[in-house]
């Protein structure tokens, strides 16, 4: 038996106690009916919010999260609605709960709840970019032209996303992403793979 099917059969169990007096297998004429149409309700009720207690501490999976991994080469979200970003340094799509926490001289930065997108002038790398982490997934695109590498991380901050732009001459841009959990960190991974650098730059 499941840990599902039993903590629901406990529950059963224990909304039959309550609402019928105990889990009696005798009762007598309409007032029985009653009884178990009551237990029945209350045990729906309480695996719902059992359920929806356990979820956060990992008791039961929410639908809307996923134990799947990530890979940096592919890309299946849906950015309708998405609204577009823009700066002195890249343009993109980014969900319309993030906002533009400014500009600290040549760095932009866009926040939201639990993530953070910035792009800035990077450096050229022969291989990984961004901070160091736990590297879980890696890919070579490119965006706006330019030939890119992409990081996929894990941080003591949570999932990440780097990628360096090499501009053929011109400074390189660095775009560095964080988010805490799997689905925020695939939007984010859209957004950079998207990405348009600015007519401005380089100028």
């Amino acid at each position: 038996m499941s840990t599902r099917t039993r903590v629901a059969w406990i529950v059963l169990c224990a909304a039959t106690v309550l609402a019928a007096a105990g889990c009696r297998s005798r009762t007598t004429g309409g007032r029985a009916s009653g009884e178990l149409a009551l237990a029945a309700a209350a045990s729906e009720d309480l695996t719902l919010a059992l359920a929806d207690s356990l979820a956060p501490l990992g008791g039961f999976m929410s639908a809307a999260e996923t134990t799947e991994s990530l890979s940096a080469c592919e890309d299946h979200v849906d950015a309708t609605g998405w609204e577009t970003v823009s700066s002195s340094i890249v343009e993109m799509e980014l969900p319309p709960s993030f906002v533009s926490s400014g500009s600290t001289g040549k760095r932009v930065e866009w926040r939201t709840s639990g993530a953070w997108i910035r792009a800035a002038p990077g450096q050229a790398m022969s291989s990984h970019s961004g901070p160091s982490g736990a590297i879980t997934s890696e890919c070579d695109v490119y965006i706006s032209g330019s030939p890119t590498h992409i990081d996929l991380v894990n941080t003591m901050y949570g999932k990440g996303v780097n990628a360096t732009i090499q501009i053929q001459g011109q400074t390189p841009i660095s775009i560095q992403a964080q988010a805490q959990t799997i689905g925020r960190q695939a939007q984010l991974l859209h957004a950079i793979r998207y990405a348009r650098v600015s007519s401005a730059w380089g100028r």
